[in-house]
């Protein structure tokens, strides 16, 4: 029923979408109830409160259009916190969300949104086993579906009346309702819709007794939701044609489906259906005298039940565990077990599933010499099942009664009950219709063994193209290995001639540094030689100059010797120092320019002396080389210290050889 409420309110969806863009923000609180849809519980439930606050503040002012469509917003999110109560079963609060939603709706008039919240009330009325309301609002929202001209709604409302009317025991009419939504699903192409209907059909008619029909609705149901690929429902399917076996006796082939039904529900993880599948496994075990595996899965199945508080599910389990305790002779555990399982039934209106308890009860204490218990049940049972048409159970308790009656001595009743029990026999497991229950078998496993030959030369076809495919990519591949091998191959060649050039090229460049190094020694050397040379030249010339300084003192005339002075001291040293100059250069390239740029404010004459210091010359060699005294050597290197900022304590030749 769940899923009936969510294809409904995406339904609804669809729909309020279509109203165009909305003023005001309209958008937003679109927003926040798409966002409540996927979020948890609580988060969902504020978030829907939210958006009806948003929308509440939005409609004043608004115009009549607007107004409109911000009511049917906010009627969607009290249909969305019904819901979030539906599926937390608190009833209560979901019909109040749906009656406020409601109660909006027809202040608005707009049959659509009357329908869906009628209909909503109904869910929640039939999930409480409140089968008069619910018929009565399912109803209702059909009427208003009518108005709104939509289908799908009616044929909700029809599968809605139709549950109620087999939950009541009312199997007929249950037929009509289920028959009415088939017809609407057929007309309008719902092939979704059309399987359910099969499939609700088939189990009505199970109920009723008549195996055929059951069987041919079954097949249709199932051949539909496996087109569908709808695996829950193809279980569902599976489930019910593994009950039909098992009600004509046939336990084997029964658990043959439930297992494959079983499976589906546990891959999965769905607690409603493993419930089911869990009590008819114990069902079919019980059949088979395999009590161990019955008790196991019954355990689970009730275990499920009381977790999900379903009132039926919890009376078909104790049903079952009083069928299991029954076969064990324990017959007052059985007895209680069955009495749980009557109440239940009958609390929720259930009339067909009560009768099936009382006619097991009525066996029970058959068994057991209770004639009086035994007429009792069983007379209750053939009431409620001439009630609801449940042929089964009518022979079952036509049978009970005539062996009552035999036990009492009451010839005549017995006679009656046992012409009773011929009549149903006839009208139940004729021949025609054991007939037709093999053949749909047969077409139904015929239609089965198609599928898995299409379904075998599809995966031949499939196999030989894997194969081609699988040969292209082996070929690819290898080409590819081939490919990169060769790469890799001419990459390693490459790197080699690489390596080996850089080699060749490495040797090339050691010998050119090997030879200016040895050319820069010999530059060296020279520029020493000069160095010397210049220094003995200079030496030489002051020694003549001291020695014309002694001639003077003599008849010598001495503007003559002055003149010569003058002329030697010019020659003294600069002719060499622009030799000096281009040696130093080509020793040190660089330095001068250097020197220049980061100190600009040096004079020529010091940076001449910074060239010598440069050579690791001392202040006495630098005085001979340029024709100074020591001491001014010595005051023009203090000069040159203070201008290059060094500190006393630094060695100043280091300085100048880091420059």
């Amino acid at each position: 029923m769940f899923f009936v409420i969510l294809a409904i309110l995406i339904r609804q969806d669809a729909l309020l979408a279509g109203t165009g863009q909305l003023a005001c923000d309209s958008a937003s609180i679109s927003g926040i109830i798409e966002k409540a849809k996927v979020s948890s519980s609580d988060s969902a439930i504020k978030l829907y409160q939210t958006a009806i606050q948003k929308a509440m503040v939005c409609l004043d002012g608004s115009n009549k259009k607007v107004k409109r469509s911000l009511n049917k917003l906010i009627i969607k999110a009290h249909l969305g916190v019904g819901l979030t109560n539906y599926q937390n079963l608190q009833y209560g609060k979901a019909l109040q969300s749906y009656n406020a939603g409601l109660q909006l709706a027809n202040s608005i008039n707009e049959p659509f949104e009357i329908a869906e919240c009628l209909f909503s009330i109904a869910e929640v009325y039939l999930e409480q086993s409140h089968f008069k309301e619910a018929m009565n609002k399912y109803q209702e929202s059909q009427d208003y579906y009518l108005k709104a001209k939509d289908k799908a709604g009616i044929f909700w409302s029809y599968t809605g009346m139709g549950i109620v009317q087999k939950q009541a025991g009312n199997l007929n009419d249950a037929i009509i309702c289920y028959n009415k939504a088939l017809d609407i699903a057929l007309k309008s192409g719902l092939k979704d819709e059309s399987a359910i209907c099969y499939n609700n059909l088939g189990n009505v008619y199970r109920k009723k007794g008549d195996f055929s029909k059951a069987m041919e609705a079954y097949q249709k149901a199932l051949n539909h939701f496996r087109e569908l690929k709808d695996d829950l429902s193809a279980s569902d399917c599976m489930n019910n044609i593994g009950n039909l076996y098992l009600d004509n006796g046939d336990p084997f082939r029964a658990l043959d489906y439930y297992n494959q039904s079983l499976k589906i529900a546990k891959l999965h993880k769905d607690e409603y259906r493993l419930i089911i599948r869990y009590k008819n496994l114990a069902d079919a075990y019980t059949n088979l005298g395999d009590y161990e595996n019955a008790e196991q899965f019954l355990k689970d199945a009730l275990t499920l039940a009381e977790k999900s508080g379903d009132k039926s599910f919890l009376a078909s389990c104790y049903m079952q565990s009083g069928k299991l305790y029954s076969i064990k002779n324990d017959r007052d555990i059985a007895i209680a077990y069955y009495t749980k399982s009557c109440k239940l039934f009958e609390l929720i209106g259930s009339k067909a599933d009560q009768a099936d308890v009382l006619v097991e009860m009525a066996n029970l204490e058959l068994s057991n010499h209770e004639i009086k218990s035994a007429t009792k049940y069983a007379s209750e049972a053939s009431a409620l099942a001439r009630e609801t048409g449940a042929l089964k159970v009518l022979l079952e308790a036509s049978q009970c009664l005539s062996k009552c009656c035999e036990e009492n001595g009451d010839s005549r009743q017995a006679l009656f009950f046992l012409k009773e029990v011929l009549r149903y026999r006839d009208s139940l497991y004729a021949t025609d219709k054991y007939r037709t229950i093999e053949e749909i078998e047969a077409g139904f496993i015929q239609h089965e063994l198609k599928k898995e030959n299409s379904a075998l030369t599809q995966n031949s076809l499939l196999q030989k193209q894997a194969i081609r495919t699988r040969n292209l990519v082996l070929f690819l591949l290898l080409l590819s290995l081939l490919l990169s091998v060769a790469l890799i191959w001419m990459v390693y060649k490459r790197q080699k001639e690489i390596r080996k050039e850089s080699q060749v090229a490495s040797k090339n460049q050691e010998q050119k540094i090997e030879k200016l190094n040895e050319d820069l020694t010999t530059k060296e050397r020279e520029l020493t030689s000069k160095t010397i040379f210049i220094n003995q030249k200079n030496q030489l010339l002051e020694k003549l100059i001291n020695d014309l300084d002694e001639l003077k003192k003599g008849d010598v005339s001495v503007s003559e010797i002055q003149r010569l002075q003058v002329q030697l001291r010019q020659e003294l040293s600069p002719n060499a120092w622009k030799e000096f100059e281009v040696q130093f250069n080509e020793v040190h390239p660089g330095f001068q320019n250097r020197l220049i740029g980061k100190y600009p404010e040096l004079t020529p004459a010091e940076r001449r002396l910074c060239s010598f210091i440069r050579l690791e010359m001392n202040t006495r060699e630098i005085s001979s080389l340029t024709g100074q005294s020591i001491k001014s050597i010595e005051v023009a290197r203090t000069r040159v210290r203070k201008k290059l900022s060094i500190p006393h304590e630094h060695n100043l030749n280091n300085y100048i050889a880091l420059i």
